[in-house]
């Protein structure tokens, strides 16, 4: 599975309904404030929104406690990701990540360089400045994406000043920095570093995935060079009605990361009593769960036949060994321990 959320190629291999657990998406579902503010949107589906998007910013700014003219917005995080990985001839990431950061660098010509981690995936900081190329753009995920692994704001500090003192840029992809108690106050000092890109979206905190709505905080002349590049009007009406509401989430947003974490909670004690698999203790609203017998597929399907999507992946190192399962409701998580409880009944038999 290249990506997770593809639950249309999956139609139909089920008895039951389809439980994405692919997909890390707030399990709340989208507050009441944002479904008011896109029935208002659709009433502006008839004219063009504000190509530069002034209101849009200017209220993502004031939550943020930045300028409106150090923001631009864009369709979803990825939009804006790819567009920042064009402007630099040579991009470095750990692996295993989030793997578009690769292909879009691939597919623009850019030379890469990865840093291998090993499990259980937390990043040494200090190493990985060790490694670090001159004149690159580093790119993180915090938390990571697909351990849930949360980077200190002093260890970001310190890969930033390594940064610096090689020439490069740095881009903090924060999409999942919501579901973290703390987490965007901790890093809050980095809005404000003059060659780091700090990029955050509703996607998955605010469970609006077919909505798209990313935005990102950029210093230094870089958002220059950035708006050359976009296309004009990537974010809808909709979208950006929602945006203009997210101030108003936070209410949400506490009752979101207590939910995940109490269901996060029930989920890792079921792989702590684990035979056949551990789960990383990430503190997102996902687990990177590894099989030690490494046979994926075979829980792939066993679950898939019992109506549950899980992620897996293609590419070493957790190829064949490792999915990574959201948290979920309730009733899904409950159905996912009953599952889990059946299929390591049946690999004790194997």
């Amino acid at each position: 599975m290249e990506h997770g959320g593809d639950t249309k190629t999956y139609e139909g291999k089920s008895a039951h309904p389809l439980a994405d657990f692919s997909a890390n998406i707030n399990p709340l579902g989208a507050p009441e404030v944002l479904k008011e503010a896109m029935a208002r949107g659709l009433e502006g589906a008839e004219r063009y929104p504000d190509r530069f998007y002034r209101d849009l910013r200017r209220a993502l700014g004031d939550w943020m406690g930045v300028a409106a003219n150090r923001l631009v917005v864009g369709n979803g995080a990825m939009e804006i990701i790819a567009i920042c990985i064009s402007l630099f001839e040579k991009i470095y990431l750990p692996i295993p990540a989030f793997g578009e950061y690769e292909s879009i660098a691939k597919d623009l010509g850019r030379e890469i360089t990865t840093y291998p981690m090993v499990h259980p995936f937390r990043l040494d900081v200090d190493d990985f400045i060790a490694h670090m190329p001159d004149g690159a753009l580093t790119i993180i995920t915090n938390p990571h994406n697909p351990t849930g692994y949360t980077l200190s704001g002093d260890e970001v500090a310190e890969i930033y000043e390594g940064v610096v003192a090689r020439g490069g840029y740095f881009l903090a992809d924060e999409t999942f920095l919501p579901f973290v108690k703390g987490g965007e106050e901790g890093q809050k000092a980095g809005l404000s570093c003059r060659k780091q890109i700090t990029v955050r979206a509703a996607t998955k905190s605010h469970a609006l995935p077919g909505l798209r709505l990313g935005w990102a905080v950029m210093n230094d002349g870089i958002r220059d060079r950035f708006l050359a590049r976009q296309l004009p009007w990537t974010v809808n009406a909709v979208a950006e009605a929602c945006g203009l509401r997210l101030k108003d989430c936070d209410e949400y947003m506490a009752k979101s990361r207590k939910f995940i974490a109490a269901e996060r909670a029930k989920l890792m004690a079921l792989f702590e009593e684990s035979e056949i698999a551990e789960a990383l203790a990430g503190e997102a609203n996902f687990l990177l769960v590894r099989l030690k017998s490494g046979d994926v597929e075979a829980c792939f399907d066993f679950f898939l036949r019992g109506g549950i999507l899980l992620r897996t992946f293609s590419e070493a190192p957790l190829k064949g060994y490792y999915f990574r399962m959201a948290v979920r409701g309730e009733k899904e998580n409950a159905r996912f321990r009953e599952l889990w409880t059946q299929f390591e009944r049946s690999r004790s038999h194997v």
